[in-house]
């Protein structure tokens, strides 16, 4: 079998896939973290704030994640002390990763948007928070707690390249607004990130739900944009990877090879639990046959370290092709046609 053969399927897989209805395919209940780090002057300040507010109420009242699972930590809780959690110091980013590792299921997802500043010296590379700052390293010890949950980290500040590298894995989908740790002008991806999450134009194929995907190629194309229409150089290039291999991919997509992970990870929604299994036995029936698969889709993505690319390849697409079609079963016998 060919890497294009796979990618063929891929792409049909994911495309059938997205016909179904969020709770057909999405994993598990999702978790956010919104982390606001230093502005540095009241400009930045507000602009961040600003971009983390439109990221909560969107997360809560478009993608139906229930409040209690989405966490804003700020420079300044005074700001808005209903929204804001606690400051944003390494201590209280640690601390909430271990209480929500503590109450995730294994299905379960973390979402982490880290908006601010970012700086590299001598090699390495922090998000700047109140007090010490944030890197790579303290990442990898909080993540650490979320062994088999898909995780996403979306870093849109300056520096944010530098992140994903280092934090690289299998189930894991890494956003930045930037190449490399090298690039340290302020960015402008945050507040397009925000407003893919808050409107209707990352919708890009109009099933009235944003996956990751989406919003990240809405807001890498609106950067572009606006620095064009500015008439000025473009000093952030966004980046991608969610393949586990740490390169990083600009003109990520469904062919892969980073982008296919991405697409999945539809933001909100629970999937289908024991509370939401259908009353008709026979559409129950489906949805637990779709579980099923949707495990041993997880259990190939789990061995991905032990295994060769064809191997693992050989192993995933007849798993990937298997699920989409079962969704596109569930969605026919849910009225919602083929």
């Amino acid at each position: 079998m060919t890497r294009g053969r796979l990618t063929h399927f891929t792409v049909l897989a994911i495309a059938l896939m997205a016909t179904a209805p969020a709770q057909a395919w999405s994993q598990g209940r999702t978790h956010a973290v919104l982390i606001v780090g230093l502005g540095g002057s009241a400009e930045y300040r507000e602009s961040f704030h600003a971009e983390a507010a439109m990221m909560y109420r969107a997360l809560i009242d478009v993608h139906g994640i229930a409040a209690e699972d989405v966490t804003y930590l700020g420079e300044k809780v005074e700001v808005d002390p209903e929204m804001i959690a606690m400051r944003s110091t390494r201590a209280n980013v640690l601390q909430t990763f271990g209480e929500i590792a503590q109450r995730a299921t294994p299905m379960d997802r973390l979402l982490v948007v880290m908006i601010g500043h970012g700086t590299a010296s001598g090699g390495d590379v922090q998000f700047n928070l109140p007090g010490p700052d944030l890197t790579p390293g303290d990442f990898l010890e909080g993540l650490a707690a979320f062994p088999t949950q898909t995780l996403a980290l979306v870093h849109t500040g300056s520096a944010s390249g530098g992140f994903v590298a280092p934090l690289s894995g299998p189930n894991r989908i890494l956003v930045a607004a930037t190449r490399t740790e090298r690039q340290l002008n302020a960015t402008e991806f945050g507040q397009f990130f925000a407003a893919a999450l808050a409107g209707e134009g990352a919708d890009l194929d109009k099933d009235e739900r944003v996956s990751l995907l989406e919003a990240y190629l809405y807001s890498r194309r609106e950067v572009e944009r606006l620095y064009e229409d500015q008439n000025e150089m473009l000093t952030e290039t966004a980046v991608l990877d969610d393949n586990g291999d740490g390169e990083l991919s600009h003109d990520a997509g469904l062919a892969g090879p980073d982008g296919p992970l991405a697409a999945t990870f539809v933001l909100g929604g629970i999937s289908g639990t024991a509370g939401q299994v259908p009353d008709d036995p026979a559409l129950a029936r489906l949805y637990e046959e779709r579980a099923e698969i949707q495990a041993r889709v997880e259990e190939v993505r789990s061995l991905r370290d032990q295994m060769d690319e064809t191997t693992y390849l050989d192993a995933l697409e007849p798993l990937l092709v298997e699920l989409a079609l079962k969704s596109r079963e569930i969605r026919a016998a849910e009225g919602g046609g083929p």
